[in-house]
C-alpha cells in the first residue's frame, strides 16, 4: 500500500532595486563685517571643509578672491573637492551659488556642471564686480554664499529584504467532519437507545472520548454484544447534546442544559465537558439557583463548585432571605439537611 506524505514549500522572496544615487551637500557661509574680513584675507580665503563629518568620502570648499586689474575689480568664487577617499575616476558635480545679503535678499546666483578630481577647482573668475558687492552689501556689511552641489554617486544594488513565506495549510475540517459523520449515521456500529429512540454512533469515537464507554466495548459487557447502550436516566435533547459536544467539542442550549449535563459528563466520564458545564452553572449563579447549585455539587462530590456556592451565599447574604424561598431550597431542606446547615454556616460566617 503506498502512502502520501503531505509537502510543504518553502517559498523565498527576494528583489533588488537598481539606482542613482545621488549625494546632495549645502552650505553656507555668513561672512560677517566683510570689508574688514577682506582687508585681512589677502585677497584669497577658503571656507571651512563641508560636509564636517568624517565619515563622508567627499569634503569642499569654497574659495573666494577678489582681484584687481586694470579695466575693473572683480569677485571670483570656486567650489574645491578637497578629499576624495574613493580611489575612483573623477566625478561630475553641479553646483549652484548664491549671494545674500543681511536679509537674506539674493543678488547674484550662477550655476554649473563640471567634472572634479581631489584638488580641482571650478567655478567664477569674474562672478560679481567688486564695487557691485558692495552696495549690495550696503550698511549690513554682511555677505552670505550659499553652495548647493549634487554629485552623481553611481550606481547602488539596493536589496530587498527577503520574506520567506511558507503557505498556510487550509483551515481544519476535521470538526465539521465528524459532525457530518454523527448525523449521516453512516458506518456507525453501535446504537445509543434513550426510550423508544436510538442514534447510531460510533465505538471508536465514543471509546476514546470517555473512559465509561471504552469499558463498555473493551470488555465482554452486554453493550459489547448487542451493539447498544441502552440510557435511562438521560433524557434525548441531553443525549444528544452530549454526543454533539463526543464529537466536535460544540455544545448548544448550554445555559438551559447546564446542570443535565454536567450530571451526564460525570457519569460517562467526560472531565472536559463536564469542566465547561461548571463554568457555565458558576456563571449564572443566582438566588434562584444556588440551592440548586450546592445539592449538584454534593452529589458529585464536586468541592470546587460546591465551595464557590456557599461563597456566593456568604458574599450575598442580604438576599438570603430570597435563597430559602426558592425551589431548589426546599428541595435542600427536605432531602439534604446536612446542606442546609452547611448554607446557614456560610452566612453566619459573614455577619
Amino acid at each position: 500500500m503506498s502512502s502520501t506524505t503531505a509537502k510543504r514549500v518553502r517559498v523565498c522572496n527576494d528583489s533588488c532595486v537598481t539606482f542613482t544615487e545621488t549625494k546632495e551637500f549645502n552650505f553656507t557661509w555668513t561672512i560677517q563685517n566683510f570689508p574688514t574680513w577682506m582687508a585681512k584675507s589677502d585677497n584669497e580665503r577658503y571656507s571651512p571643509r563641508f560636509p564636517a563629518t568624517e565619515e563622508e568620502d567627499l569634503q569642499w570648499a569654497l574659495l573666494f578672491k577678489c582681484e584687481s586689474s586694470s579695466d575693473a575689480s572683480y569677485c571670483s568664487l570656486y567650489l574645491k573637492l578637497k578629499l576624495k577617499l574613493l580611489p575612483e575616476k573623477n566625478i561630475d558635480a553641479m553646483y549652484e551659488f548664491v549671494m545674500m545679503d543681511s536679509e537674506k535678499t539674493i543678488f547674484m546666483k550662477r550655476s554649473g556642471v563640471d567634472n572634479f578630481g581631489t584638488g580641482t577647482s571650478w567655478g567664477y573668475s569674474n562672478f560679481i564686480k567688486r564695487d557691485e558687492l558692495e552696495n549690495q552689501i550696503g550698511l549690513g556689511n554682511t555677505l552670505i554664499i550659499a553652495c548647493k552641489v549634487n554629485v552623481n554617486a553611481g550606481m547602488v544594488d539596493e536589496m530587498i529584504e527577503s520574506s520567506i513565506v511558507e503557505p498556510e495549510a487550509s483551515p481544519s475540517s476535521l470538526i465539521e467532519d465528524l459532525a457530518s459523520l454523527l448525523e449521516s449515521k453512516k458506518y456507525g456500529d453501535v446504537s445509543i437507545k434513550v426510550g423508544n429512540r436510538k442514534i447510531l454512533a460510533h465505538k471508536n469515537i465514543l471509546a476514546a472520548r470517555s473512559s465509561v464507554f471504552a469499558a463498555m466495548f473493551e470488555h465482554k459487557m452486554q453493550e459489547k454484544i448487542t451493539n447498544v447502550v441502552s440510557i435511562g436516566d438521560i433524557k434525548l435533547v441531553v443525549l444528544e447534546e452530549m454526543l454533539r459536544y463526543i464529537y466536535t467539542d460544540k455544545v448548544n442550549n448550554l445555559d438551559t442544559l447546564s446542570y443535565q449535563l454536567y450530571t451526564a459528563a460525570d457519569k460517562y466520564d467526560i472531565p472536559a465537558l463536564k469542566s465547561l458545564c461548571r463554568i457555565a452553572i458558576l456563571g449564572n449563579l443566582s438566588t434562584e439557583n444556588v440551592a440548586e447549585t450546592i445539592i449538584c455539587a454534593d452529589l458529585h462530590s464536586d468541592g470546587e463548585m460546591k465551595s464557590r456556592a456557599l461563597q456566593f451565599l456568604s458574599r450575598n447574604s442580604s438576599v438570603a432571605l430570597g435563597v430559602t424561598k426558592s425551589k431548589g431550597w426546599k428541595q435542600m431542606e427536605a432531602t439534604h439537611p446536612h446542606l442546609v446547615t452547611e448554607a446557614f454556616e456560610a452566612l453566619a460566617s459573614n455577619m
